[in-house]
């Protein structure tokens, strides 16, 4: 375990606060939490009402679900975003799901810090060499985060998990989390809203959703395959390790 300095403390104090009010907050509106989440099976039209009447609990609590999605990323979170753009309209919604990925984004990069604290000598040394291979590529972590956003089967998750620990600063980790996932969300939330509206044929976009989420479990299970591929070293250091082994 990392000695304990100052701002390891206030990591550690700042990650229990966050964890014990996300607790608290769930407890206390449990209900209306699982009622939500029922409604990733069920759509998002039926809800409208019932979120309304909520009011601002309502928009906290399809935050919540939004989150806990986030790091649960083979659970979609597209039918609760579309209960926010069919409550609150696609403005309003685009920022409500933008600042709860965000919300989410923030907290990866807390619990990695946090987790560090405490990482074994292994996972220090799997972590520096993530960092390394980032370092080393031919591509940079800003090209990659770029081209995963780009891909919408790319789960955030995974993508704000490499950023994370990749070594970047923070200040641009938190341009990054909150400007890059924008196309995304705005084109998820406008095609949704067609779909939930019947404007689009319901066979079709459930087939695209079919293959999205297989998309998000394959890439889930062969994470350090496709990092691999994505971060291949530049050709003058493939060629020292291949005189190396020589």
């Amino acid at each position: 375990m990392a000695k304990l300095t100052k701002k390891n403390i206030a990591l550690l104090v700042i990650s229990a606060i966050v964890i014990l009010t996300i607790l608290v907050f769930s407890l206390l509106n449990w209900e209306t939490i699982v009622f939500l989440f029922k409604q990733i099976t069920t759509g998002a039209d039926i809800v409208k009402e019932y979120v309304e009447d909520l009011g601002i609990l309502g928009i906290l609590c399809i935050s919540l679900v939004i989150i806990i999605c986030f790091f649960f990323p083979f659970i979609s979170s597209v039918p609760i975003q579309l209960a926010s753009a069919v409550t609150y309209g696609l403005p309003f919604a685009t920022v409500h799901v933008a600042l709860s990925f965000f919300i989410a984004s923030q907290l990866v990069f807390l619990f990695t810090r946090t987790v560090r604290i405490f990482s074994s000598k292994k996972r220090i040394e799997k972590r520096k060499a993530l960092e390394e291979k980032i370092k080393n590529s031919k591509r940079s972590i800003y090209s990659f985060i770029l081209l995963a956003y780009l891909l919408p089967f790319v789960p955030f998750f995974l993508i704000h998990m490499v950023a994370a620990n990749s070594g970047m600063p923070w200040w641009k980790y938190m341009l990054i989390t909150l400007f890059g996932p924008l196309p995304d969300i705005i084109i998820t939330l406008w095609v949704g809203v067609k779909i939930t509206t019947g404007a689009t044929n319901p066979i079709l976009s459930y087939v695209l959703l079919l293959v999205i989420l297989a998309c998000v479990v394959l890439s889930i299970i062969f994470k350090e395959r496709v990092i691999n591929f994505i971060f291949k070293p530049k050709d003058e250091l493939k060629e020292i390790k291949e005189n190396e082994k020589q």
